[in-house]
């Protein structure tokens, strides 16, 4: 917000300066001001992330075993009981010990807007039997959840 204010102030500041240098009828001197440089830029809202791709590069660092970096982007209600070696811990069970077996392709990305979270799942191909990975965001990108599911589970 102090940046957003310094360059309106920055603005106003060249404008008063402007109309102090201008000489003639007050007309004359509104006209000789370049409205690009006195108008403050619009606000416009940030964009919000790309889950979609956002989601594609965590299961992509799950399946490299780049779980550090995973963990990274967890939100502080998370990061403390979702820390890397519990996350590498849930992949292995989910592959080897629920009936999965190992991960061999995903299919696309499908989203979901919850409330002010963002659900995205991606259906896993894997070699006993087909999955889900779902992955929770909150509105600046953080990760919030993220589970490894049966086929199917429905969104909340």
């Amino acid at each position: 917000m102090f940046s957003r204010l310094s360059k309106f102030g920055f603005a106003v500041t060249v404008a008063s300066s402007a109309l102090v240098l201008v000489s003639g009828p007050v007309s004359n001197a509104a006209s000789a001001i370049d409205p690009a440089v006195v108008a403050p830029a619009p606000v416009t809202a940030p964009s919000p992330p790309p889950y979609k791709q956002l989601a594609l590069k965590t299961l992509d660092q799950v399946v490299k075993g780049n779980f550090v970096a995973v963990s990274a982007r967890f939100d502080e209600s998370i990061r403390q009981e979702g820390n890397p070696a519990v996350l590498a811990n849930a992949w292995k069970q989910y592959q080897d010990h629920l009936g999965f077996g190992r991960y061999q392709s995903h299919g696309e990305p499908r989203q979901v807007v919850s409330g002010d979270r963002t659900v995205v799942d991606i259906s896993l191909r894997m070699a006993e039997q087909p999955g889900d990975f779902r992955v929770v965001f909150d509105g600046k990108g953080h990760i919030e959840g993220l589970w490894f599911l049966k086929e199917g589970v429905p969104v909340p």
